[in-house]
């Protein structure tokens, strides 16, 4: 079993700032918005794959999740709150599963315009919410997450757009015997109102 501490934990969200920071200093002064409607909503299938069992009971496996979420874009910025559900834990022994529900918020930074329809971006996502165990009476662990991601927006029309992107983030709920990492693959679609 892999054990974070304090520093760990810090040297990962350094990692990911220093990322970030490099994406941002890399940037083409002219990369456009991401949205041409300042205010848009996106729905989303995603996929997550834990790093590692929760404790000795529930294993790892991943089943189709979901997440909505609101967002506002300025210029080559946006900032997006949401929330994310995926069952991401099974046991083959009883019937038990372990499914994350909680809240984000997520900034994004478009980094360059390929054509003139697709726009890759880097982003970060910050969350609160709990491991729902399965089982009576039903057990609930709660973290805060942390981590970084990248994709691509493709405009369908110029209020839809596809978003594929990935991500990976931290989170400790005690039972893993540490934080475990998630690797997390989505396919959303936005759209924008205003």
């Amino acid at each position: 079993t892999v054990h974070f501490d304090l520093w760990g934990r810090v040297t990962h969200l350094r990692c990911i700032v220093g990322l970030t920071a490099a994406a941002f200093a890399v940037t083409p002064l002219g990369a456009a918005a991401q949205s041409r409607q300042p205010w848009s909503v996106q729905a989303s299938g995603e996929w997550v794959f834990p790093t590692k069992d929760y404790g000795d009971v529930l294993q790892s496996g991943t089943t189709l999740g979901w997440e909505l979420q609101g967002r506002y874009t300025f210029g080559r910025f946006s900032l997006g709150a949401g929330y994310q559900r995926s069952t991401v834990f099974k046991s083959d022994e009883a019937d038990l599963t372990g499914t994350l529900s909680f809240g984000f918020v997520e900034p994004r930074y478009v980094v360059a315009i390929l054509g003139e329809r697709a726009a890759p971006y880097v982003a970060a996502r910050l969350g609160y919410g709990a491991l729902l165990i399965r089982e009576t009476p039903r057990v609930t662990e709660n973290s805060f997450t942390y981590g970084a991601g990248a994709g691509v927006m493709l405009a369908v029309t110029p209020r839809v757009t596809i978003d594929v992107g990935g991500q990976y983030f931290l989170a400790d709920f005690g039972g893993s015997g540490g934080a475990a990492g998630y690797f997390l693959a989505r396919l959303g679609v936005a759209v924008g109102l205003f």
